[in-house]
């Protein structure tokens, strides 16, 4: 979902796809997709030796095998999210076949015993059903991803939605579940929120799991992102990087959508040890080409125990990971707008003190309670640090000199709820779809502050005169619990409005009174401006921002941008 300020100027060069699996067989780099229920393609084959260039290969199969027409009860249109190893001699396929939000899903297997099509032994032989999930299952199976355990033994993890991701072992010698432990693991969930795409890889000591979060295949307002989370065994527990447990909703985030990639997610883990980076290949929705479903290759680096995803090896687009992120603090005392229950689609928003923030659902402060069993325990400056997220939010630009305003921990906007026409209309957040109840524009009062006004009838956000703190839209009355300073959140990447011109990628915003700031190189000490120098922030019709000197000098049309 995320839109930067200046849209993509060229589309990119990488091929079609959605869900891609990544494997090496010789100088050829092999990736398989999800098919086309356009033109009924099972499972399309490519390769390249670059990760850039690639030469279509045909499909796996022309035809649905019929064990899947008869276990689904229909013959579906296409395929869905492969994953491909190699494992016992042969190179394994793992596939989905599904109808669209539902459970009623089956995981096939495919073996070769190459990848190269101009071998005498290349053939894709069916080797059937591997697991099923029907109505009356609490999972689903599809979006499957092998991993081998420190035996070499091969493991099956999978799910989407539902009760989230799971994880089974198998046989190695069919690939199929294995009866010496047929029990059904619990890796990560959502409560039945959107959490899907498994894909595991052990670095060092740590079993890593990364998943998608949100929704894929809605185009440019696909609002999919990466997540991840560790843990010592394969089986789990995993927590994210301030300890919460993926099954308790936890995942640090990787990628998120910005500067025309929108919707990253579904994607593969390929290990490269001794070979170069690893790497992460997955898709997203190319909005300077029409919205198409795009493969992208990205390497992974490893920084203090945890992954770190850098730009596509086709090329990036401008400077920065999309808008910055805010914190919107009251001009009455009374704190800043927060999602305070941390919660996600429908959870009311509140101006709260950050004193006074709860932990997030699951999880309390080491002092006041213990850590879930077989975790240590965890400390208050990890919950704050990923309390602290439930009360940021970054403004998109959607045209027109409004904006949809983004909660980082719940990648769901703020929006008029019900879009309810009257004064003490509740504002909640939802998921983008792109109505008036869910734009906003910001614009400046006096001594740096600002009122943030919705389109649906031009009242702004007010916490006045509720105990409750709960954020409503009400007429303008020029009151402070209706104004808010722009309060950039860590260190911030500063460019030119077209996102050429880089003016410095590690700024500080520190409060300097009133809605002003002194802006500071975190790397150089440098002020921006000079000296003495402090700064209100505006955003501009076109989605910019304007930081406009105290003193009366040049104001600066710029981006403010979160860093790589």
């Amino acid at each position: 979902m995320a839109s930067a300020a200046v849209p993509a100027e060229r589309p990119s060069p990488d091929p079609i796809a959605h869900d891609p699996t990544l494997i090496k067989q010789g100088r050829y780099y092999y990736e398989i997709i999800t098919g086309d229920i356009d033109t009924r393609t099972y499972l399309p084959i490519r390769r390249s030796t670059d990760l850039v260039h690639w030469t279509p290969l045909g499909t796996v199969f022309t035809t649905p095998p019929q064990w899947v027409v008869d276990e689904l009860g229909t013959t579906p249109g296409d395929f869905w999210a492969p994953d491909l190893s190699y494992f016992d001699g042969e190179y394994h396929l793992y596939y989905a076949a599904s109808s669209f939000g539902t459970n009623n899903s089956v995981i096939g297997l495919a073996t070769n015993a190459t990848l190269d099509p101009g071998s005498p032994d290349y053939r894709w032989v069916d080797r059937g059903l591997v697991l099923r999930s029907d109505t009356s299952d609490d999972f689903n199976a599809i979006d499957a991803d092998v991993v081998l355990d420190e035996d070499g033994v091969p493991w099956l993890s999978f799910g989407s939605f539902w009760d989230g991701i799971k994880l089974r072992r198998l046989d190695p010698a069919t690939g199929l579940p294995s009866p010496a432990d047929s029990t059904l693991y619990s890796l990560a969930s959502r409560g039945g929120a959107a959490i899907e795409g498994p894909s595991i890889v052990r670095k060092g000591r740590y079993w890593y799991l990364f998943a998608s979060f949100d929704f894929c295949c809605r185009g440019v307002n696909s609002d999919y992102r990466v997540v991840v989370g560790r843990s010592a065994a394969l089986r789990g527990p995993y927590v994210d990087r301030d300890g919460v447990p993926l099954l308790e909703g936890g995942g640090t985030e990787l990628l998120r959508g910005y500067n025309g990639f929108h919707g990253t997610g579904g994607g593969d883990v390929l290990p490269r040890p001794g070979r170069g980076p690893d790497l992460f290949v997955h898709h997203y929705y190319d909005a300077a080409d029409g919205a198409l479903p795009k493969g992208s290759v990205r390497p992974i680096s490893w920084e203090g125990g945890w992954p770190r995803l850098g730009d596509p090896l086709s090329g990036n687009r401008g400077h920065g990971r999309g808008p910055a992120y805010l914190t919107l603090v009251s001009r009455d005392g009374a704190g800043s707008i927060d999602n305070p229950t941390c919660g996600y689609e429908g959870a009311d928003l509140r101006v709260t003190a950050p004193e006074s923030l709860a932990a997030p659902s699951g999880l309390a402060g080491a002092e006041s309670r213990a850590a879930p069993a077989g975790l240590a325990a965890v400390e208050g400056p990890a919950v704050r640090a990923g309390r602290d997220a439930c009360r940021q939010w970054r403004l998109e630009h959607r045209g027109g000199g409004w904006s949809s305003i983004l909660n980082r921990h719940s990648n769901k906007v703020a929006e008029v709820a019900a879009c309810v026409d009257a004064d003490g209309a509740r504002v909640a957040q939802w998921g983008w779809l792109d109505n008036d109840c869910q734009r906003f524009r910001v614009l400046p009062t006096d001594g740096g502050w600002s009122r943030i006004e919705n389109k649906l009838a031009g009242r702004v956000l007010d916490a006045c005169d509720r105990p409750d703190g709960n954020v409503r839209t009400v007429a303008w009355r020029g009151e402070p619990c209706q104004q808010f300073r722009l309060q950039p959140v860590g260190d911030v990447l500063i460019t030119g409005p077209a996102n050429r011109e880089r003016l410095g990628d590690a700024w500080r915003f520190v409060h300097a009174g009133e809605g002003f700031y002194r802006i500071a190189d975190t790397r150089t000490g440098r002020p921006l401006g000079g000296r003495g120098a402090t700064w209100r922030v505006e955003v501009t019709d076109a989605g910019t921002y304007r930081l406009v000197s105290r003193d009366g000098g040049p104001a600066r049309e710029v981006l403010l941008l979160t860093p790589r």
